[in-house]
Order: C-alpha cells, then structure tokens, then sequence
C-alpha cells in the first residue's frame, strides 16, 4: 500500500534535524490532532495538524480532511526519521524544504521600558476574565489577585528566598489535571513574561534563584509538562507566547494585544487561560520592580 505523503507546513527551530541524522521514535500520547513522539535519549517532538500555532520542538503537517491520530498509530508503532524524511507505517513527510518558524523576540536592550505593558495590564485582566467565564474555564488557581474562586493562590515575588520560592513553586508544579497541569502552566506563563527583562537587576536576581527551584522540582509533574517547562527554563515558547510579549514591547494597538492574547488563551481547555494568568502575573512582579527603583 501506497503511504500517505504529508506536505509540511512548518518545523519549530528546536525539531531541524541534519540530512544525516537517522532517529527512531516511539509513540508518548496521541490526540486528534497532535501526535507526541519520543526517542530513546529522550527528545520529544509533537507533530501537529495546520489549525495549531508553532512550538519549538513541533512539525507541523498538512493532514487530510478527517485525519485522527487516535485511530492512525499505537504506542508500540515506530516512527523513523531518515534523511530527513518523517515516515510512519502509513504516512511520510519530508523535512526538506519545510520552512522552519523561529520566535520573534530575545533579550530587550537596557534602555527599553516596562511602560506598554504595565498600561496594557488592565485590559488583559479583564479580557482574561471575560475568556474564562464565556468559556466555563475551571482551573485548580485563582488566576486573579482580585478573583476569589476557591482555587489555589499562587505567590511568587520578587526578592523572595530561595526557601521561599521552593516552597511557593512546590505548591504548583504539578498541581491540577490534564497532560499540563494548571500549576505548570502558570509557571510557564510566568516564566515567559520575565525571560525578556533579565536586564533589569532585580528580575535577573529573581530568575536565577527561581529557575534552579523549578528545575529541581520537575520531577513532581507530568512527562509532558517537564519537557515544556524545560524549554521555557532555557527561553524556549510557543509561538502565541512569543507573539503576545513581542506585541507587547513593541506597543502594537490594542487590537493586536487582544487577539494576541486570545491565541494563548485558546491553548487546551484551561492551559492557555493559566498560562496567561501566569503572564499576569509577571507584569505585577515587573511592576513592582520598577515602582521599587523609582523609589
């Protein structure tokens, strides 16, 4: 039987692999639109259908109409990669010329300043709020300082100990349900806003006290969660991410942010709506390093 011939729309710049390089995988979790793969020294890559944004470590495919990972593999099927071409027992996509997205943002420079998003916090606060309740979220936090939903408060602070972030961090990783849970998710989320500030003093003293504590408690959580969160501890984010904290910095009209925030938001059934709220997060934490300087 023929294999299916898969076009490739786009590969994350964690995934490129050498024309060489020969690896085999092996299926981690499959969805209807996305497929986990992992190799025997660890690598995961997820494969996803168009509808689905980029990730640095993810290929995504131009699947037929109908196409169900679910009813498409198993977990003991191999899936080789081999000059560098991607082939499954029914299907094949080659690497290639597929175009490789890589993210917009990196470090700021020290003369940029925290002023767009501190004003932009408001309305995506709100927009958070309005997401959730349109949506019928359930997370296991209370995503909001002024929200009071019973969920667990997250606390993370700038010049907190490090016997105080361990004990913070260990109240999330891992905490609430699905692949990613609620407790991750945030901490990504925070994570992302503050990688793009380490100039500022106070927040690099933060993060190199916070990023050890996550790292060492990784493995509390889920083998999915860990491999996120192990990028996102070296800067590594999904595009949606990456496109909210460029809009952001770059003071783009209101409307972007919002629709930049509603791509993150989309993200699963409550992942995108944590990992937002963990955003939120940061710009508070951003917030009150300035207001303290300017004191």
């Amino acid at each position: 039987m023929a294999l299916l011939t898969f076009p490739v729309c786009s590969v994350g710049y964690l995934a490129e692999h050498g024309p060489r390089e020969t690896l085999r995988f092996w299926v981690h979790s499959c969805f209807h639109h996305a497929l986990n793969i992992s190799s025997s020294s660890g690598e995961l890559l997820t494969l996803l259908g168009p509808r689905y944004q980029n990730l640095p470590t993810a290929i995504r495919l131009l699947t037929p109409p109908g196409w169900d990972w679910r009813h498409q593999v198993h977990s003991q099927q191999p899936i080789t990669l081999e000059n560098n071409e991607l082939r499954g027992a029914l299907w094949r996509a080659n690497l290639d010329r597929a175009p490789c997205w890589r993210p917009e943002t990196g470090r700021l420079d020290r003369g940029c300043s925290p002023e767009a998003l501190l004003a932009a916090y408001p309305a995506l606060a709100s927009q958070l709020s309005q997401y959730c309740l349109q949506r019928e979220v359930r997370s296991s936090l209370q995503l909001l300082p002024t929200w009071s939903s019973g969920g667990r408060v997250p606390s993370l602070n700038p010049g907190d100990s490090t016997a105080a972030l361990e004990s913070s961090v260990s109240e999330l990783i891992g905490y609430g349900a699905g692949l990613t849970p609620d407790g991750d998710d945030y901490l990504l989320g925070y994570l992302a806003l503050l990688w793009s500030w380490q100039h500022l003093d106070a927040i690099s003293a933060h993060l190199k006290l916070l990023r050890p504590v996550i790292k060492h408690q990784l493995h509390r959580t889920t083998s999915i969660s860990r491999h996120y969160l192990g990028l996102a501890l070296q800067g590594h984010y999904s595009q949606p991410i990456d496109h909210l904290s460029t809009v952001l910095i770059r003071g783009r009209p209101p409307l972007d942010i919002k629709r930049a925030a509603i791509d993150v938001m989309q993200f699963g059934s409550s992942s995108g709506a944590d990992c937002l709220a963990g955003f939120l997060h940061g710009i508070r934490t951003l917030g009150k390093v300035t207001q303290e300087e300017m004191s």
